[in-house]
């Protein structure tokens, strides 16, 4: 929150205690006053910590997200991984994504293995708001599909199919993977998968990397390639 507000931005701050003393705490009342900081809380405003008031604002800070972003997360504790794990299993309509590059935590790793989707990568030419829009909309195709009934599948063009889940393949490949799991994270059949990957690599959108066998984004072309 304050990294927001140090950059001059906007931001709404959902506290778990405290509220009287955070609304004329000197870190926060300039901004206040600048209309650029909202603080809240579902607690008295006299209420100290404790951690199950921690925990509980979680839903009122993901219920007031477009989308949700995970820096860093421990595994299995803390309020951040609860959260997460929380709006994932809840909130099916917002994305939460997840940072997987550079040092990943194991708490980021086993966020994306729940379903968590990869934070794009570097280089970032749009706002963070722009980033997550585009990277959402990659999404939506593979859950459309997902929704079609199964008896209606055989009269859609397999090329069509190709194209609609090829954005969400290479979002998912920000970080090597082989063919099972990434089957698994979109809940299709390993040979329908592979089917597409191979694909992928002959396009030169994908590069395969042996011993053991993983998949990668074909890094900077295939960036450029979904602009």
């Amino acid at each position: 929150m304050l990294a927001v507000l140090d950059a001059g931005g906007i931001s709404v701050g959902v506290l778990a205690d405290s509220l009287t003393k955070a609304a004329v705490n000197s870190k926060y009342r300039s901004s206040i006053k600048e209309g650029r900081l909202t603080l809240v809380s579902s607690y008295d405003p006299e209420a100290g910590f404790n951690t199950g008031n921690a925990m509980g604002r979680n839903k009122y800070i993901y219920a007031l997200a477009d989308y949700a972003l995970v820096v860093s997360s421990s595994f299995g504790k803390g309020g951040t991984w609860a959260g997460a794990v929380e709006a994932l299993s809840r909130l099916q309509d917002m994305p939460v994504f997840v940072r997987l590059d550079g040092a990943i935590s194991e708490g980021n790793q086993q966020l994306h293995n729940q379903g968590a989707k990869p934070f794009p990568t570097e280089p970032w030419n749009d706002s963070l708001r722009e980033l997550l829009v585009k990277a959402a909309s990659w999404i939506e195709p593979v859950q459309t599909v997902e929704k079609i009934p199964q008896e209606t599948v055989s009269d859609i063009h397999s090329q069509d199919i190709y194209q609609a889940v090829l954005p969400i393949i290479l979002n998912h490949l920000q970080q090597q993977k082989d063919a099972k799991s990434l089957a698994e994270c979109l809940n299709v059949r390993l040979s329908q998968m592979q089917d597409w990957l191979n694909k992928a690599v002959n396009e030169g959108m994908v590069r395969k990397i042996n011993r053991p066998v993983t998949y990668v984004i074909n890094q900077p072309t295939t960036q450029l390639s979904l602009l």
